[in-house]
């Protein structure tokens, strides 16, 4: 096998020398026919290796100047490198580097020129571009950054100048994703005036010019087209949010996308006189405009919601207004709607009152859904000013506990200790404990909490007892771990007082007890001198269940009697004067007592009085005798 495949190899390579052979003569045939051509000239006759000789030689004379080194100019350097590879740039790039340059100046804290100078010469550099606009400019992420720049280090007047240049075009700038920018930073720099002394009158006429040729663009058709744009909300919400607007144009600007038309050409002076909230209560309206009203707020909504708007505070105050005036059905509606993005409507007051009514009408799905969203994010929510009512709404809403007690109140058992002493995370633990108890809540919190919730099933007292399993045994270890700290904490005091109004726990009550006794042994009685321990002290006797037998009685005999004279001249003289209403049994021991030591006290009185301290509870105390 190896020798036939050998043999067709050979004939092969005949083959192919016939092949090349032929090719050979037929190339020379067409030689000899261009060599007979008339008008041509042919070349005479070279000796063969003539030419490669000369190429040799060629290559010879290159290798001796290849070999000679000589200095290298500047100029040639740099078409060298073009040679190379690397590109000229282009006027295009040119232009845009020589920008890139002045932005990078200006920003630098340690540039060497003036701010002022440097925004002159950007803005000169721009205005040679007849080509392009500025407001085009503006809708590149450079062209964006590079005008934010001037407007932040130029002068008053050359904000000014920028602010006349794009009047026009503000309403287009705002739904662009880089020119939105432009416009708020247009709206904040060009109402600032001094912080550290008050504007002359000049300066706030120039400011609420420039407040109105800026208000002035976004009114009619550019208000509705810029608020229900992604970019343009941004926009009208930081308008409507500065503290350089009035209250007036605010008005207008929300009024305008919540009222229709057919009840604003009817009243004119409804817009700009109430806010919103009211307007939809004030006694003037008739029915119909009302239900108009209603309507359309509802249609604005789901607009935003289809927008996804979900994330500006503007859209929140809408939230509100539609969920305080919607029925069950429409409320049932617009949880479906909108229950997806409700975790955005936390970002702000109106939000939350709006989600505390939504919370109400969801589902079991929606809700489950709603607290996935809020994993790792409850605990910081317990302790918000605006959303401490959502979760206290969440614990007395959902049927879930177990589903609740895995996500949520885990979250909270991790950050107990700083829970108990927060001033808004303390009242969620609170209400589970003593709801709805007004000893402890405003009428605000309450009314929040308990809003209507019709597809919640579980009895309510079942669902706090189901929550108080996991969520009690945490609490009461942060408590017993410093128990006076907690009765001396304005805010923690009252969850102790509302732990122990809910079970008066007797360990709780002794480690309380045994700190005090610590305290009242060093100098002026330590932290039981102390006003908000004392008040606490005072509530907690009003809930002892044996009228002062666990609480009154071991206080008075462990922690007072042995320092009465020193207890008498401090804010324990009130302890002293609430305990002599409690028992029989206690008043003649705290009376025997003070009789035994009045000249003690009468003295330490005396000695408190001339240091100018008042000692109103001892005088009452020593009245008593």
């Amino acid at each position: 096998m190896a020798k036939k495949g050998g043999g067709r190899g050979k004939k092969g390579k005949q083959g192919g020398a016939a092949k090349r052979g032929r090719a050979g003569k037929a190339s020379k045939a067409k030689q000899k026919a261009r060599e007979g051509r008339p008008g041509k000239t042919r070349s005479p006759k070279t000796a063969k290796g003539a030419g490669k000789g000369k190429a040799k030689a060629g290559k010879g004379e290159k290798a001796e100047k290849k070999g000679v080194k000589r200095k290298v100019e500047p100029k040639e350097e740099e078409e060298e490198e073009e040679h190379k590879g690397k590109k000229a740039l282009t006027p295009k790039r040119k232009r845009k580097l020589e920008i890139t340059k002045l932005y990078g100046e200006l920003i630098n804290p340690g540039r060497t020129r003036n701010a002022e100078i440097i925004v002159n010469d950007i803005l000169e550099k721009l205005r040679k571009r007849t080509s392009n606009k500025l407001a085009e400019y503006c809708s590149t992420n450079v062209g964006a950054r590079v005008i934010e720049a001037c407007l932040k280090w130029g002068t008053k007047e050359q904000r000014r100048e920028l602010l006349t240049h794009f009047k026009e075009s503000l309403p287009k700038m705002a739904q662009d994703r880089y020119g939105h920018q432009v416009v708020l930073k247009l709206l904040l720099y060009s109402s600032k005036t001094s912080t550290s002394r008050k504007p002359t009158e000049e300066e706030r006429k120039a400011q609420l010019k420039n407040l109105r040729e800026i208000l002035d663009q976004f009114s009619g058709k550019n208000l509705h087209a810029t608020f229900y744009h992604r970019f343009g909300c941004k926009v009208i919400n930081g308008i409507y949010f500065s503290t350089a607007v009035r209250a007036a144009d605010k008005r207008r600007i929300l009024h305008s996308i919540a009222v229709p038309q057919a009840v604003a050409l009817l009243r004119p002076e409804l817009p700009s006189s109430k806010p919103l909230r009211q307007l939809l209560h004030a006694e003037d309206l008739t029915e119909q405009q009302r239900r108009d009203i209603a309507q359309h707020l509802e249609e604005a909504v789901e607009k935003a919601i289809e927008k996804e708007l979900l994330g500006h505070d503007i859209v929140h105050l809408l939230f509100q207004a539609v969920c305080e005036v919607a029925s069950d059905a429409q409320l049932t509606q617009l949880a479906e709607q909108s229950m997806d993005g409700a975790a955005y409507l936390l970002s702000s007051k109106p939000g939350a009152e709006a989600l505390l009514r939504l919370l109400g009408v969801a589902n079991a799905k929606q809700r489950k859904a709603f607290c996935k969203d809020l994993k790792g994010k409850f605990a910081a929510l317990a302790m918000n000013a605006v959303d401490y009512v959502v979760m206290i709404r969440l614990a007395t809403t959902i049927d879930d506990t177990v589903m609740l007690s895995k996500t949520m109140l885990a979250e909270w058992i991790k950050e107990m200790a700083e829970l108990c002493f927060d001033k808004y995370g303390h009242k969620v633990l609170a209400w589970i404990l003593q709801p709805n108890d007004k000893h402890f809540f405003s009428p605000y919190e309450r009314q929040c909490a308990t809003l209507p919730s019709p597809t919640s099933l579980k009895a309510p007292e079942a669902r706090r007892q189901e929550l108080l399993r996991t969520l009690k045994p945490a609490i009461r270890s942060a408590l017993i771990k410093e128990p006076l700290k907690a009765a001396g904490d304005k805010h923690a005091k009252d969850l102790l007082a509302a732990y122990l109004a809910a079970d008066w726990d007797a360990q709780l009550v002794e480690a309380l007890l045994a700190s005090a006794q610590k305290e009242a042994a060093g100098e002026n009685l330590g932290l039981m001198n102390d006003g908000t321990v004392v008040n606490t002290f005072l509530v907690l006797m009003k809930l002892d269940p044996d009228q002062g037998a666990k609480l009154a009685h071991p206080l008075w005999e462990r922690c007072l009697q042995s320092h009465l004279a020193a207890a008498a001249c401090s804010r324990c003289s009130f302890l002293l004067l609430a305990m002599l209403k409690s028992s029989d049994a206690l008043k003649g021991s705290i009376l025997t007592a003070v009789r035994a030591q009045k000249a003690a006290i009468e003295k330490a009185v005396s000695a408190a009085e001339a240091s100018g301290l008042q000692v109103t509870g001892a005088r009452k105390l020593l009245g008593e005798v």
